[in-house]
């Protein structure tokens, strides 16, 4: 039977991936040789350490009000894959695929782990109410926004 998650779990795990996000985008930042790639990156620490502010704020307001809508079995399910499934690079790790040459494959392990956030957060937005439901959606179209400029930096490199 899959762990049952309370909101205020999600909301640790959300926090966990921003600030992982951010290391992860500025360590890729300071390895990478490509000045447009690196500009990327530090834009995309920026906004991952945004993210985490916004859900610090939300899990702050859950502690000291009622408590968010209890998941359904098919949603623990699901974010019990995810985090399952989730490989999530160190700091130094980032640093030695880009120095390697490996500025490609770092860019599709970034797309992957930002569509797999998206998919949590997706799971994270039936979970709570109605007015941080609206919140977390604006930081899914954030995300899916990351997977995008990523995409494109991923096809443009020579």
């Amino acid at each position: 039977m899959p762990q049952v998650f309370t909101a205020d779990q999600i909301f640790q795990i959300a926090l966990e991936l921003e600030e992982t996000g951010q290391i992860f985008y500025e360590a890729l930042a300071i390895a990478c040789q490509q000045q447009r790639v690196a500009a990327l990156c530090r834009r995309l620490a920026r906004d991952e350490s945004n993210h985490y502010r916004t859900f610090d704020q939300m899990r702050r307001r859950l502690a000291g009000g009622p408590a968010a809508h209890p998941l359904e079995v098919q949603q623990q399910e699901s974010v019990q894959a995810l985090i399952n499934e989730r490989v999530i690079p160190s700091p130094q790790a980032a640093r030695e695929l880009a120095a390697k040459g490996g500025l490609a494959e770092t860019l599709d392990l970034a797309v992957k782990l930002e569509k797999d956030t998206v998919r949590l957060y997706q799971e994270m937005a039936a979970a709570v109410d109605s007015e941080d439901a609206r919140a977390v959606r604006q930081i899914i179209a954030e995300e899916q926004n990351h997977v995008q400029e990523l995409t494109n930096a991923r096809h443009n490199l020579h």
